[in-house]
């Protein structure tokens, strides 16, 4: 699905085999809103960080946000809990942390033996509903 994703956008990501840790480690994290109709948020923030929820839900003042179960991440997303791109995946508001959107790529695992790494800029231009904020403690 991804690697469709990727060809088919002809994006310069790529998908290494081997499981990346490295200063531009980043993770995604699924939370869905109390009212079903609005859209979910997927946070992207460097690995090392911890989303600041005040923070985070502040962007979102007309609802309450909670974070996806595993079962519920996957059947939003199509892809695990933990092991969610920042790109292929749809019907999300996506939020940037301002941390990682100043990295020029970052490298995403996407299964316990995968990572994808892709930069930025093809974040961005691959999701609509996409915002750069300070969402981290």
């Amino acid at each position: 699905m991804l690697e469709d994703f990727i060809e088919i956008n002809k994006l310069k990501a790529t998908i290494i085999n081997k499981p990346i840790i490295s200063p531009n480690s980043a993770k995604c994290i699924l939370y869905l809103r109390d009212n079903a109709a609005l859209k979910p948020a997927l946070a992207i923030l460097m690995r090392k960080d911890r989303i600041d929820f005040e923070k985070f839900s502040s962007l979102f003042p007309s609802s309450e946000l909670r974070e996806a179960s595993a079962k519920e991440a996957f059947n939003v997303t199509g892809y695990k809990k933990g092991f969610i791109p920042p790109i292929s995946v749809y019907g999300v508001i996506v939020v940037l942390d301002s941390k990682a959107a100043k990295m020029g790529f970052l490298h995403m695992l996407v299964s316990e033996l995968t990572t994808l790494e892709v930069s930025v800029d093809e974040i961005k231009e691959m999701n609509e509903d996409f915002m750069i904020c300070d969402i981290t403690r």
